[in-house]
């Protein structure tokens, strides 16, 4: 095993999780967890404002088999990271896919495209100017924190639509205080809610105004919608996930292929190639290289931290076991 598996990307530090001594209480279903509570997707309270959260370009639906066990499997990292685009069933709760051409499985097969063969095939969004406003919007809501993670830090009840409801003036609060800390975040939450309606053009970060632009900023969500917008991982073994991929209810779906990246999960699997990847790396790649073929050819760390606990697990196995290279997962890809 590599000291640094991912020397390259831009993956936050994962120092704090070391100093978690003991267990906690999951906040919602009160089991005890040592990092996340891998059946409610959400982070221990002592590190829950630590830990990395990111929005992504496209809805995941994790099909988990019923067989998998909960807390080795690497798709709960995906949720807790990403917890407004990924969810996990568990099979045979698949949900219903009306719109199929909108959909695409990750599963190797005759039929499989690559991510470029599939936008070559249906084509894709232009970097048109509503797409850089979007990213504009996300880059205020980025700079300021605004997700459901911070917030509960600094209010036990406050939902993000109690706070945006809440027009407190932060004017005369002291600088650090919660409330202050809140009045800043309603206020930019108001900032950009009128910049996305075109109400409030002023507010918005420089560069950003266009033509016309109450129309086009009214458009901005729906033109960011990409000609795929929800993509399906099956999580399990390799034997098990042949079953989820014979389900009726998958048939019909374009099915994508990873042919490039080479896995460094630490779970074995006999006779299985080295392209086969754990079910958060898959996500990973799978996003990078969605990234560069329907958003900006020019990818910059953007899904990085969804490795976040898969790198921590990573340093945490090889430390366990002596360098990790005596492991029967890395002996067998030796072969």
């Amino acid at each position: 095993m590599e000291k640094n598996p991912f020397p390259d990307l831009l993956i936050d530090s994962s120092e704090f999780l070391e100093c978690i001594s003991g267990r906690q209480k999951c906040p919602k279903c009160m089991k005890s967890r040592k990092y996340y509570c891998y059946t409610c997707y959400l982070p221990v309270p002592e590190v829950a404002d630590k830990v990395p959260y990111l929005k992504l370009p496209i809805k995941i639906d994790v099909i988990k088999h019923p067989s998998e066990v909960d807390g080795k499997s690497t798709a709960v990292h995906a949720a807790v990271i990403a917890p407004d685009d990924v969810t996990v069933y568990t099979y045979p709760c698949i949900p219903d896919y009306d719109n199929k051409e909108k959909v695409v499985l990750v599963f190797p097969g005759e039929t499989s495209l690559t991510l470029k063969e599939l936008a070559k095939k249906i084509g894709k969004i232009p970097d048109t100017e509503q797409n850089c406003l979007k990213r504009k919007f996300d880059d205020i809501v980025n700079d300021n924190e605004i997700h459901q993670n911070k917030i509960t830090k600094f209010t036990d009840t406050n939902s993000i639509q109690d706070a945006k409801h809440d027009k407190t003036s932060s004017v005369g609060l002291k600088p650090g205080s919660k409330e202050k800390v809140i009045s800043d975040i309603n206020e930019s939450l108001t900032n950009a809610d009128d910049c996305v309606s075109g109400k409030n053009l002023d507010n918005c970060k420089p560069g950003i105004h266009t033509n016309d632009e109450s129309t086009k900023v009214d458009n901005a969500f729906e033109q960011e919608q990409y000609k795929i917008d929800r993509v399906i991982f099956i999580d399990s073994t390799w034997n098990q996930s042949k079953t989820i991929y014979n389900d009726e209810r998958l048939k019909g779906l374009q099915c994508v292929e990873l042919k490039t990246q080479e896995t460094k999960f630490w779970r074995s699997q006999r006779d299985i190639p080295n392209t086969y990847l754990s079910t958060i790396e898959a996500m990973y790649y799978f996003l990078t290289e969605f990234h560069e073929q329907f958003i900006s050819s020019v990818y910059q760390g953007e899904y990085d931290n969804l490795l976040f606990f898969f790198k921590f697990m990573y340093g945490k196995i090889r430390t366990l076991y002596d360098g990790g290279d005596n492991l029967k997962a890395y002996k067998d890809r030796k072969k």
